[in-house]
């Protein structure tokens, strides 16, 4: 069935409220730089990303670690790490497929075999920077949906309790591109695409850090 009227106010009120440190790191001055919105920290990113050179790209995908870990104290050794071990070939392979912006696949990302970003939450991560109006994050926070008696799309993807990372796989990636263009489809049903695909899956992870699993899941289903 569509959504209600309530559950329309209750996804808007909660991609308004969204919440995450807007923050990512000046490599070339050594500094951190703090954005009261996120809008430029997505353009920083996203601009060294598909830039075609190693270089930016390089602290690009370090930026994508820098924020995605940015409440977390490991996130400093996490980034460190992957520019340590990142080789000028990954680079280069990673610089050219970043190139077409429109048709980003996970298992492609997966098999650079980057430093850091093997699983599902970081390289979809990826694909949002690269383009939000299309892509959107899979993370274990939403992923938390899944586990609901509430049946959605994202029932589908394999992963179980035991697994420390969502895996990248033929099915995976197919749950990942239903749930972006589900995500995509909300914005245009219910808000006349005001919204971005991030921005709609933003609205379900604030609902779910919010502890309201059951109401985020019900939307998605009902969606």
């Amino acid at each position: 069935m569509p959504l209600t009227e309530e559950q329309i106010n209750i996804l808007r009120d909660a991609i308004t409220i969204y919440h995450f440190p807007c923050v990512y790191y000046d490599f070339e001055n050594e500094h951190e730089v703090s954005c009261p919105i996120m809008a430029p920290v997505e353009e920083s990113i996203r601009n060294d990303l598909i830039s075609g050179d190693n270089h930016n790209v390089k602290n690009g995908l370090s930026n994508v670690l820098y924020w995605g870990f940015a409440q977390v104290g490991f996130r400093d050794t996490r980034v460190t790490i992957f520019r340590s071990k990142v080789t000028n070939d990954q680079l280069d392979e990673a610089a050219a497929l970043f190139q077409d912006q429109n048709n980003i696949i996970l298992s492609h990302i997966k098999n650079i075999k980057l430093p850091q970003f093997s699983g599902m939450s970081f390289v979809s991560k990826i694909a949002m920077f690269i383009n939000p109006n299309k892509y959107a994050i899979l993370d274990k926070q939403i992923l938390k949906m899944k586990h609901t008696p509430v049946q959605t799309l994202l029932d589908e993807i394999s992963f179980c309790n035991s697994e420390t990372r969502i895996r990248i796989s033929k099915n995976n990636d197919r749950v990942y591109s239903n749930w972006c263009n589900k995500c995509k489809e909300i914005s245009s049903l219910y808000f006349n695409g005001l919204y971005r695909t991030v921005d709609i899956e933003r609205g379900f992870f604030t609902l779910i850090q919010n502890g309201n699993v059951i109401p985020a899941a019900e939307i998605l289903s009902n969606a």
